[in-house]
């Protein structure tokens, strides 16, 4: 019957209180303190009744916006409304008016502004956002010199805390809403001990407000770092981040692999075993470099052998693969991550997407870290990676804008193993979304083209996670992201040497 219809069914039996017929009832206390009784049940209804109302309300309705949902069978963008429940998912979307009786904390109207899935980044390195701009005449062996043999090793647990979060909040005033990231956590590498590096990253990412997946770095499985160790180091890391505040923000963790960086096929077995007992994904750097291209495509095998390939894992960069390496990789639900900014700047090389794509190989978009790709910006990437590919291909038909914006939602999404969660505006997943003022687009004929070949970060409006705005007109809401900066580049000046 319901809190209503209960109640209603205590208020209206007779009373004998009321109606003057206490001593039909024989006038016996027990018949008074029974009518007492019902009357304090049918208050309790009341109460609950307004209580569930209350509950019910949305957290945010958005009106009048142009909806570019990205969601499967809806390419054609339209103007309507979204309700966001008080979890912060999407309650109800459509076309035209909200429905008069929905009822919210608060409303936001549109005014025709263009509203987009938040983006994701499938890779991204949020702690180097305090090494923008280093070794900016390298490619990538002369830059990891750079940066981790020069500087990030030479940092504290605490530092990382600082880098993070401002990455992560870059990643925000850029229009990223959910990411994963590389986290310095490997102990071989610096001052990280257990893993103190590991939990300052994630309290960063968690004051962040961004949603995250925590990449976990394990050491290089040899002579003194063996598989148990590391699945000593891996579990104690987990039980930590099972006894933290418990948020929506926070995704999975899930292993960065060292498989392509090792000489050892023990890393792999030891990867595979982590995943296994802990139901882990697992992101690998493979096939990033023109240098080291034959080597690492000799450790192909050790994917296979080890039975890392498959649906948990996706590959970061993977670059240079051959017919046979993508086969193998389509064959068992493989992906990749595609991250044309830092590929550009590091000279890395044109990841053959459409081939990849034909194939039947999973690819999401990363912006990879602000030290190697130095903007935080998927406009920039998936211009970057759009015209890489025509170029590549000299054909402007090879690859679409709608393509490309799919693969930093919808694309990024499925390789983090969160696609039924995000990347799309759609019913019962998280209000994660972007607002793009159009105005400066002028006359506009495609508004996939526009988006991906006009737009640009001053754009954007507004940035929303779970329905709570976090962004709006470039500034950052409930962070001080001025002192943040400060910090960490106070503390990337120390690292110098």
């Amino acid at each position: 019957m319901g809190h209503v219809g209960e109640c209603a069914r205590w208020m209206f039996m007779p009373s004998p209180l009321l109606s003057g017929a206490a001593g039909r009832y024989e006038g016996t206390m027990r018949t008074i303190r029974r009518s007492w009784a019902a009357w304090a049940v049918a208050a309790v209804c009341v109460l609950a009744a307004q209580a569930a109302r209350a509950a019910e309300e949305a957290k945010l309705v958005v009106e009048h916006a142009v909806l570019i949902t990205m969601a499967e069978g809806q390419k054609t963008p339209f103007t309507g409304y979204m309700v966001v429940d008080r979890e912060g998912r999407i309650a109800a979307i459509g076309a035209g008016e909200a429905p008069a009786d929905v009822k919210a904390a608060a409303r936001w109207d549109a005014h025709g502004e263009w509203v987009i899935p938040g983006f994701l980044s499938a890779h991204s390195h949020l702690w180097q956002s305090a090494f923008r701009g280093i070794a900016a005449d390298k490619t990538l062996p002369g830059w990891i010199d750079g940066l981790y043999g020069q500087r990030a090793s030479r940092a504290k647990a605490e530092d990382y805390y600082w880098f993070t979060l401002h990455g992560a909040l870059d990643h925000l005033e850029h229009g990223i809403t959910a990411v994963y990231s590389f986290n310095y956590g490997g102990t071989q590498w610096g001052l990280c001990k257990a893993n103190d590096c590991d939990e300052a990253a994630f309290k960063g990412e968690m004051d962040s407000g961004v949603r995250f997946v925590h990449g976990w770095q394990p050491d290089q499985i040899g002579p003194h770092d063996t598989a148990a160790m590391a699945r000593e180091r891996l579990k104690a890391f987990l039980d930590w981040t099972a006894q933290q505040p418990q948020s929506t923000q926070f995704l999975s963790v899930m292993i960065n692999g060292s498989t392509s960086f090792n000489e050892t096929y023990d890393q792999a077995t030891a990867e595979k075993s982590l995943m296994d007992e802990f139901h882990l994904g697992n992101q690998s750097h493979y096939l990033e470099p023109p240098d080291t291209v034959q080597a690492e495509r000799a450790k192909f095998k050790w994917f296979e052998d080890s039975g890392l390939l498959g649906p948990a894992l996706y590959f970061g960069h993977f670059i240079h693969a051959d017919d046979a390496i993508l086969d193998k990789v389509a064959a068992t639900h493989g992906g990749m991550s595609w991250n044309p900014l830092s590929n550009g700047r590091l000279a890395s090389g044109v990841a053959d997407i459409p081939k990849y794509l034909k194939k039947g190989i999973r690819v999401g978009m990363g912006v990879d870290g602000e030290a190697s790709a130095d903007l935080a910006d998927p406009f920039e990437n998936m211009r970057t990676g759009l015209y890489a590919i025509r170029d590549k291909y000299e054909d402007a038909t090879i690859m679409s804008p709608y393509q490309v914006l799919y693969l930093h939602t919808m694309g990024s999404a499925d390789v983090m193993g969160v696609k039924d969660k995000l990347g799309s505006l759609e019913k019962g997943k998280f209000a994660d979304f972007v607002a793009i003022d159009p105005t400066r687009y002028g006359t506009v004929f495609d508004p996939y083209a526009s988006l991906v070949l006009v737009t640009a970060e001053p754009d954007i409006d507004r940035v929303y996670v779970g329905g709570a705005l976090k962004v709006e007109r470039g500034k950052l809401l409930g962070q001080d992201m001025g002192k943040i900066r400060a910090e960490a580049d106070r503390r990337a000046k120390a690292t110098e040497r």
